[in-house]
């Protein structure tokens, strides 16, 4: 039976009546009366607290947690006995899995439901399992402890931050646009469907001039139309050995899903097909173009558990599978990354000969290190052949995005923390210039 630290004090001060009761040659009677009398009132406690029979413990939190983003878990308690009960809680979490607060201390009252909370920190995506929840409480007269095991066992799907998701509405967008310095998209497009009227600016079609609504406003004023809906969106996804390099502690594979996600999400709301491709050297996973949010937690299911492999992409092979069930023209978001010339030129022919009846972008995560070796200082030796190395790195990726330009072909390679805005500005450009 566990006793509390008021049982352990109280035994040591039972050496005072013993030393007191030696100057009358009483110490050996004080000593067994004293701890007889502890020892009844500790077994007292232990019958008169409550039983864990009366303690019901259960788990609160959402299915779905978002990785690396601060996740609320929730432990509900039930005391059905007639005493209030101090407790202490500690869930069994799984790897990968930073804890916040490991104990949760709560005051449950009794024939009520009391709440302690916690959180966590996924550091990587998956389905991972809890155990089970532990408890511990003070017995009423505060000299034993009782101690509780409950079979919580539960797993849970770790995603990328779906909290971003909430984020990135249209106006949200503009205000990241401008604080990144990015030119900003206008909302407007060369659809179809008349939206509304705005003052002229420079680089607007002039044959959208509309000269009643000019005469009225005595100013030179243009029609603005929605983009066309209905348009196909495809999401191609390397998971190959190139995804696997790490920055900032976060794999280009991650930052590419969290922002596939983004750019899944953000195109269903404004009325596009979206679909799903995973591959490296064949097809891992395929979702056809869908809309609305039950086709997005679809995509989210195909998604949220990709894991890299060490093998090689291969772009012509996917391509191919994707021209087998995709013929109407789509926007190809293609999530890679290219260490060279050849793989940039394996991946151009594929485009070109599979794929050329559909709008390819590639998208590629720029590592700022590599920059900032370059422009800094050399103090050793061993700086000389990093700097010497970086400046290699940089002049190859410099000459695959020349490449891509002259071959017509849409990229975006950017650091990790402007990718999201990055990929979606593109995509918005895209579609208001009737590229898709």
């Amino acid at each position: 039976m566990p006793v509390s630290r008021l049982f352990a004090i109280l035994i040591l001060i039972g050496i005072v009546p013993i030393i007191l009761g030696s100057f009358i040659g009483l110490e050996f009677l004080l000593f067994l009366g004293y701890n007889a009398l502890l020892l009844i009132l500790l077994l007292l406690d232990f019958i008169i607290t409550p039983s864990p029979k009366k303690i019901e413990i259960a788990r609160i939190c959402e299915e779905k947690l978002s990785m690396g983003a601060e996740n609320s878990i929730i432990l509900k308690v039930r005391n059905n006995s007639n005493f209030h009960l101090d407790m202490e809680l500690t869930d069994e979490i799984p790897p990968y899995f930073k804890l916040l607060n490991r104990i949760i201390k709560i005051s449950a009252i009794s024939h009520s439901d009391t709440e302690g909370n916690y959180s966590v920190i996924p550091e990587k995506r998956g389905e991972f399992q809890f155990g089970k929840v532990y408890c511990r409480y003070m017995g009423c007269l505060r000299l034993c402890m009782r101690r509780l095991k409950v079979n919580a066992e539960r797993k849970y799907k770790v995603y990328p931050n779906l909290k971003d998701l909430r984020k990135y509405n249209m106006n949200t967008l503009k205000k990241s646009q401008l604080l990144h310095g990015s030119k900003k998209v206008k909302a407007y497009g060369s659809g179809s469907e008349f939206e509304s009227l705005k003052e002229y600016s420079d680089g607007d079609d002039y044959r959208k001039i509309n000269w009643m609504g000019t005469a009225r406003a005595n100013k030179l004023v243009v029609n603005t139309y929605e983009p066309e809906k209905n348009q196909q969106i495809f999401i191609l996804l390397d998971c190959s050995r190139v995804m696997n390099s790490e920055i900032n502690y976060i794999k280009k594979l991650d930052y590419a899903i969290n922002s596939s996600f983004l750019l899944a999400d953000f195109s269903i709301k404004k009325g596009d097909k979206t679909g799903l491709l995973v591959f490296d050297s064949s097809v891992r996973r395929f979702v056809k173009p869908g809309k609305g949010m039950s086709h997005f937690q679809l995509i989210a299911e195909n998604l949220y558990n990709v894991e890299e492999n060490f093998v090689s992409a291969d772009y012509s092979g996917a391509l191919t599978y994707l021209n087998g069930y995709q013929k109407r023209r789509s926007l190809l978001c293609i999530f890679t990354e290219l260490f060279n010339i050849d793989e940039a030129t394996r991946m151009i022919a594929a485009l070109k000969g599979v794929a050329r009846h559909h709008i390819p972008l590639v998208i590629t995560i720029k590592d700022m290190r590599l920059y900032d070796l370059i422009s800094g200082t050399m103090s050793e030796t061993k700086d000389i052949f990093d700097k010497s190395a970086s400046i290699k790195l940089v002049e190859e990726r410099e000459k695959i995005r020349k490449l891509f330009m002259d071959t017509g072909i849409a990229c975006v390679d950017v650091p990790p923390d402007q990718l999201n805005i990055e990929v979606l500005n593109k995509y918005l450009t895209m579609k208001s210039m009737m590229q898709i």
